[in-house]
């Protein structure tokens, strides 16, 4: 089985991206680094000890560089391809684990259960119920894969015949929502998509977690924010995605920030964001917003 990872970088700890390649490597894969780092020209391809890193000089967004590094492993003869992000931490069992169930030549995915890095609490994967809306599935002692219909990208397994039916990650999200508006239109081609109850991938939400008082919550920076409330209108415009999945990712999403609004610190920078995210998502403006460039950092109150 020609297996292949492409891993996703944006400014790396270049100590810790060299482990996860080795990590990957030792398990049998080659490895594909796509790094999205800005720099003041395009860099082209760089070999690694393990494996080639192939750099564009901007961040062109996670879509972008998901299927920058796709195309080239599919370019290879990859027959299964692993998606990474710089700080997944996957042991040394982890893709061994995760192929040991994988049927090359048909399409399908599969994804690992994830924890919160933080908290070690185990993050849901989703089914669509009959309302046409997200309900949170968890692996609660299974030994055996289970189908669900939304996962997160991080060390979820693709073969390359699910390329062919579902098609590349949409690039008008830039970053949030990429992997759940793919996922919709695996599920709306019949691709199965199945978690794997034994492979265990550390995973992190948010850049911080903010305290409010009665309750925790993960929190993320101003332009990251932007494109997490523009892309739930963004969600209304893609067929595969049902109206009311859309309506309660952007309800959620809203209140959500509302709630934490008042422990952020930078309070109108944030009100103006969302004010702009939420323009941009009623008139449809897709991609990378450059005002957003370079705007990152959650300012408030904090734990670690």
């Amino acid at each position: 089985m020609r297996a292949f990872a492409v891993v996703v970088a944006y400014h790396p700890q270049e100590e810790k991206l060299s482990r996860l390649c080795a990590a990957l490597s030792g398990s049998g894969s080659q490895v594909i680094v796509v790094d999205n780092t800005e720099t003041d020209r395009d860099l082209g391809e760089a070999s690694m000890e393990f494996g080639a890193r192939i750099r564009s000089g901007e961040n062109e967004g996670i879509a972008r560089a998901q299927n920058i590094g796709i195309a080239r492993a599919l370019d290879l003869g990859a027959e299964v391809i692993a998606l990474f992000d710089q700080d997944s931490e996957p042991d040394a069992s982890f893709l061994g684990r995760m192929l040991g169930h994988v049927t090359p030549g048909v399409a399908g995915v599969w994804a690992p259960v994830c924890r919160d890095k933080t908290t070690n609490e185990e993050l849901p994967s989703f089914r669509i119920n009959g309302l046409k809306m997200a309900s949170k599935v968890f692996s609660a002692g299974r030994t055996g894969p289970y189908a669900v219909d939304l996962v997160i990208a991080s060390g979820a397994v693709v073969t390359a015949e699910t390329f062919a039916v579902a098609g590349d990650m949409d690039e008008d999200f830039f970053i949030d929502f990429v992997d759940f508006e793919w996922c919709l239109r695996c599920r709306g081609r019949g691709v199965p998509i199945n978690v794997v109850p034994d492979a265990l991938l550390p995973h992190s939400i948010g850049e911080r977690t903010v305290d409010m008082g009665i309750m925790r919550g993960p929190a993320h920076g101003v332009a990251r924010s932007y494109y997490k409330i523009r892309n739930c209108f963004l969600l209304f415009r893609k067929p595969d995605v049902p109206v009311p999945y859309a309506a309660s990712s952007l309800l959620s999403g809203l209140v959500r920030y509302v709630l934490m609004l008042p422990f952020l610190e930078g309070r109108v920078a944030y009100m103006r964001t969302f004010a702009r995210a939420i323009g941009h998502g009623l008139v449809g403006v897709v991609g990378r917003d450059p005002a957003m460039a370079g705007r990152s950092g959650v300012q408030g109150r904090v734990v670690q």
